[in-house]
């Protein structure tokens, strides 16, 4: 019979050696493996300066301290919502493969046009601009969304 261990996360403590812990945290799983040159962890990593542990580039880290709620359930379960806060200081908004509009309250509304599948890149980028035909935005910002919910940002 064999004996299988599940481990539950694994972070990267110096190019190929990942430690792996398992659901007891026993910290007995360091592990030798080939990377890859140029390869990106997908979770935590052990950085070289101090051994702090840094979030991969883009929105990891501060998803889920986003204020949100959920969607009605006539939704789809995988559909989200964006709403973008700007006091009225933004005269045109785009959410990259979102469609919107302003609402009366001054509240930016967004909603994908296709449901979010667990694989596909859920960060979106969110674009501010002075005129509709100004090829630079003057301010960028990007926000993961959470299949199922309404997610605000501030701009």
């Amino acid at each position: 019979m064999k004996q299988f261990v599940f481990a539950l996360f694994a972070v990267a403590i110096a190019p190929g050696t990942i430690w792996a812990g398992g659901s007891d945290h026993s910290g007995h799983g360091i592990v030798q493996t080939p990377l890859m040159e140029g390869s990106v962890s997908a979770g935590p990593v052990v950085h070289s300066l101090g051994g702090a542990i840094v979030p991969p580039p883009g929105t990891l880290g501060q998803t889920y301290f986003r204020a949100s709620h959920p969607l009605s359930e006539d939704e789809h379960p995988r559909s989200a919502m964006l709403a973008v806060r700007d006091q009225e200081a933004v005269k045109f908004l785009r959410a990259q493969r979102m469609g919107g509009f302003r609402m009366n309250n001054g509240i930016w509304l967004f909603e994908v046009s296709r449901p979010l599948f667990p694989g596909q890149d859920h960060v979106i980028r969110v674009e501010a601009r002075h005129d509709k035909a100004d090829i630079q935005p003057y301010k960028v910002k990007f926000v993961r969304l959470i299949p199922g919910r309404l997610v605000y940002l501030d701009f």
